[in-house]
């Protein structure tokens, strides 16, 4: 049990000192902050705390590197440092085109693809730096690999299903005829450090079980094996506009477990008939654009539910530890009347709250439609809002859909001004767009002018341009 426990405790702090893990750290953490600059722009007020988001990722990435590390050391999965540093290059290499292209099935199917070409190549140089990568690439089996990336798809269904709602983050994006539109985003990006076998002359350890991997594939069984680290990202992007959070993601859990499956089959495919592993790495690929086009498919043509009426402003998303959260203010209800008085603008807010500055009387229509009477003291420090973010207006700025995230596209954050100079200066605090992005958590109330007749829901902007999370 010994000696074990310590190949266990050597590959995890080999896992430490790699590059690829503080890479994929680095890029984490740039994520989640791109959220909170983002909220700033949007709202003025930053609603999510970065390193709670990133916490709760990487708490969910070490359950699933433990499970799937498990699981693959049952199967007697294998791999050696030059086949995790090509998987880790080409992860890299996606990441850099696009976010969502961080899952391991992406990299494994152009991996799976590229192998395909190589094989078809003759001549091909053995020896020097690109021997080493064409060495590198066709020594890897991309059969087991798919295996892997199945695992941790299914592990990804289960953490959405888990943490989904957690990471469901409020935006106003592009609508119909530039009209913005309120959503929620579900922001979903994890970190699995997984260890894995790697057969070795002398190795520290061997299994007391025959790998059934192994004879799958045909494999010899190694007289010894040593543990290397392979850290893996993995995330599964989704908005919604007409649906709640919680809903959004029961149902990206549930496709998510069905494209697992599939996966699985295939790669099992894969591993009893190996002609099958490039049709399957190039499956993997397609399935999973549908996955997410299917995503966006079951928001069209469906009203947009964080859109106002005309009665009322319709609630987005409430502030953390503010009065609305308090009294049990939920998104997607309305706000109706404040101290008494009907409310369909910011403006008509502020000023009902004048009337009495210690105390608020709230109407509130809940989900259902039917209405609520809610009450309590306004203390000194609480936000002008009462910690509400309502749907957006003509003059809300909204995420810019100028191109998908990229990596590069992490380390700043562009909003699309709404429409009318005028209406965004009032909007907007003094400085614009930069001061929108300062560090203070408690803005001065930010007038509002009063808005045009709203269109009803299915004519606010239900088909979105498309973002980051739908292209």
């Amino acid at each position: 049990m010994n000696e074990y426990l310590e190949i266990i405790l050597s590959a995890l702090l080999e896992l430490v000192i790699q590059p690829f893990y503080w890479a994929g750290l680095l890029i984490l953490l740039l994520y989640y902050r791109r959220q909170g600059i983002l909220e700033r722009k949007l709202f003025h007020i930053r609603l999510h705390g970065y390193g709670g988001l990133a916490a709760r990722a990487l708490l969910g990435g070490l359950c699933v590197g433990a499970v799937v590390s498990l699981i693959l050391a049952g199967l007697g999965f294998v791999l050696t440092p030059g086949g995790a540093a090509a998987v880790w290059i080409t992860s890299l290499l996606l990441l850099a085109i696009r976010i969502r292209f961080a899952n391991f099935a992406y990299a494994v199917g152009a991996l799976g693809a590229v192998q395909f070409v190589l094989n078809l190549i003759p001549g091909l140089p053995d020896d020097g730096f690109w021997g080493s990568v064409f060495g590198a690439i066709g020594g890897l089996n991309v059969a087991a690999l798919l295996l892997l990336a199945a695992l941790l798809h299914l592990a990804e269904s289960a953490l959405v299903a888990w943490q989904g709602k957690r990471f469901a983050l409020p935006t106003y994006i592009p609508g119909k005829r530039g009209r913005p539109v309120g959503a929620y985003v579900l922001r979903m990006l994890w970190l699995a450090p997984t260890l894995l076998l790697v057969p070795a002359e002398g190795g520290a350890i061997s299994l007391p079980w025959q790998p059934p991997l192994n004879a799958w594939l045909g494999l010899p069984e190694a007289a010894g094996y040593t543990l290397l680290a392979l850290p893996v990202m993995f995330g599964l992007p989704e908005a919604t506009w007409t649906l709640l959070p919680e809903r959004k993601a029961a149902r990206a859990a549930r496709r998510g477990l069905m494209f697992g499956a599939a996966l699985l089959v295939l790669a099992l495919g894969a591993v009893f008939w190996p002609p099958m592993t490039v049709i399957a790495a190039v499956a993997g690929i397609g399935l999973r654009e549908a996955l997410i086009r299917d995503g966006v498919r079951e928001e069209e043509g469906l009203p947009a539910l964080y859109a106002h009426t005309g009665r009322g402003l319709k609630i987005l998303a409430v502030q953390p530890d503010s009065p609305a959260e308090d009294m049990g203010i939920l998104p997607g209800e309305t706000l109706l009347k404040v101290n008494g008085s009907l409310v369909g603008t910011t403006q008509q807010l502020h000023e009902a709250l004048r009337i009495n500055s210690a105390f608020c009387k709230l109407e509130v229509q809940n989900r259902s439609g039917e209405s609520k009477f809610l009450q309590r003291p306004i203390y000194a420090g609480d936000h002008h809002q009462l910690g509400f973010i309502f749907a957006p207006d003509d003059a809300s700025a909204s995420e810019r859909p100028y191109r998908p995230l990229s990596l590069l596209g992490l380390w700043g954050v562009r909003a699309e001004s709404g429409r009318g100079l005028a209406e965004r200066e009032l909007l907007l605090p003094p400085g614009g767009e930069a001061a929108a992005g300062t560090t203070s958590a408690q803005p001065a109330p930010v007038p509002a002018v009063a808005r045009q007749a709203e269109a009803p829901p299915n004519e606010s902007g239900s088909n979105p341009e498309k973002t980051e999370f739908s292209s």
